[in-house]
């Protein structure tokens, strides 16, 4: 009799951890974010130096992958139509495509993040020159939520290519993030 209460509460309990609800795991609240950025930007070592107060802007899209992991994609572009120009190629416009990886991280109230990601890169000149290359971007970001869909989106990055007047450029981004 004894060994029956002991397997009837067994069962019973079985039962219950089988069916009764569990709490659901965090998670994000969006799975899609899309932003518009500008900024500044330019060249550490293109001769003549065109500065780092070059205008720019970009557009970026993020897809959460896991927890805190994202594919993301950013298209930008740098306009290089200052009195110095761009190297050999004068004045003109580096655009650049990267797609990679970013972890975020949240504080009090914003996320950071780090990103890795691989880019293509063409620079074309009005004089009717180019130069194309593949490269790799860095890059630190914070986002400031305003409310559950959108928040303002601030972006630091380092590239490296293979271009034949510069190999390494850096940004200054600001602007809107919609998540959805």
């Amino acid at each position: 009799m004894r060994v029956s209460r002991s397997l009837s509460l067994f069962v019973a309990l079985a039962a219950l951890s089988v069916f009764a609800p569990t709490p659901a795991p965090a998670q994000s609240l969006h799975t899609y974010s899309v932003s518009l950025l500008g900024g500044l930007g330019g060249s550490f070592d293109v001769d003549p130096d065109a500065g780092l107060d070059n205008s720019s802007f970009q557009l970026g899209f993020s897809l959460v992958t896991s927890g805190r992991n994202s594919f993301t994609a950013r298209l930008g572009q740098i306009d290089f139509s200052g009195a110095e120009g761009f190297g050999s190629l004068g004045t003109s416009d580096l655009t650049y495509l990267t797609l990679g990886g970013e972890y975020r991280n949240s504080k009090a109230f914003y996320d950071s993040g780090l990103y890795i990601a691989l880019g293509g890169y063409r620079i074309e000149g009005d004089a009717g020159g180019a130069d194309t290359a593949i490269g790799l971007a860095v890059g630190s970001t914070a986002d400031f939520p305003i409310n559950r869909w959108v928040s303002i989106l601030a972006e630091l990055s380092g590239h490296a290519t293979d271009l034949d007047d510069a190999q390494f450029f850096g940004m200054l981004h600001l602007g809107v993030s919609v998540h959805f």
